[in-house]
């Protein structure tokens, strides 16, 4: 099947070409081609309050890769991006084919987003792309597309990077995570990053009435409220922690080298949902609190 039969028809607004959007800003920020003069014009507005924002986009696209290989190295091989933007350089499912049998799908409210994936050149019959939003995770985990694709039996790595600070309804974002956590089998990964204030206490505030002057909302979330999406999931390698710290070993460095935390401005962890009755293994623990 061909991911882009799994796209419902959603015609373009005039407004989509005029109005900034979130995968289109990442997309500039990381020096990318598919954005608009609205879309540089909110990123350039974001960088004079937040001249860290170029850097964040970076690492969290290198951990994004890093966590593919983290969780291949675990053992699991079907994939659930959640959020996925637009297609990059090097994207989860040209990872994942690494390890034989490997299955990635895309999932993102942003049609364009959606279109853009399915229709790369390198299209690989491992990668399914749905066009639907996470705030309704019962509908999404529920449709016959991820039905289809995912082995329930088999574990899953789900992947939410950068995605849940363009959530503001905290409600909604408990309720799409205790779904979600419940629907993962024992033994799949939780890969997330998410925007802080932890190190921009004083500057955060501008740099989101930035994005909002756009037409942008976006929700920073301090490290407690980040760690609660991951319920009682067990945190590996580092835990919790700023994303730019992500380098457990030296096989993963090619993807992530050492970065300042305050430029990450972000926290990201990778944990995996434990079987039932079993304990947790020894490596697990709090996450360390970042400086």
């Amino acid at each position: 099947m061909s991911s882009a039969q799994l796209l419902p028809e959603a015609p373009f607004e005039p407004q989509h070409f005029i109005r900034a959007r979130s995968p289109r800003v990442y997309d500039y920020l990381l020096g990318g081609h598919e954005h608009y003069a609205c879309d540089r014009e909110a990123a350039t507005a974001v960088r004079r309050t937040a001249e860290w924002v170029v850097e964040a986009a970076r690492i969290n696209r290198d951990f994004a890769l890093q966590s593919v290989q983290v969780t291949l190295d675990l053992g699991v091989r079907q994939f659930l991006d959640l959020g996925c933007g637009l297609p990059g350089n090097r994207n989860v499912h040209e990872i994942a084919e690494q390890a034989p049998g490997s299955t990635t799908v895309y999932v993102d409210r942003d049609y364009e987003a959606c279109l853009h994936t399915a229709l790369r050149p390198d299209e690989s019959p491992s990668m399914r792309v749905i066009h639907a939003d996470l705030l309704a995770m019962d509908q999404l985990l529920a449709s016959e597309a991820v039905c289809a694709a995912l082995d329930r039996t088999r574990p899953v790595a789900v992947l939410l990077h950068d995605v849940l600070p363009w959530c503001g309804n905290d409600t909604a974002v408990h309720a799409a995570m205790a779904t979600l956590r419940a629907w993962m089998p024992p033994g799949s990964t939780l890969s997330i990053t998410h925007l802080t204030d932890h190190w921009h206490r004083a500057t955060m505030p501008d740099t989101v009435a930035a994005y909002a002057s756009h037409g942008l909302h976006v929700r920073p979330r301090c490290q407690e409220e980040i760690a609660d999406l991951f319920a009682d999931f067990d945190q590996q390698g580092l835990g919790l922690t700023a994303t730019g710290r992500w380098h457990s070993s030296s096989r993963h460095t090619r993807y992530v080298q050492h970065r300042l935390d305050v430029h990450s401005a972000a926290f990201a962890g990778i944990a995996v949902k434990p079987t039932p009755g079993r304990n947790p293994p020894a490596h697990s623990g709090p996450a360390p609190r970042p400086a």
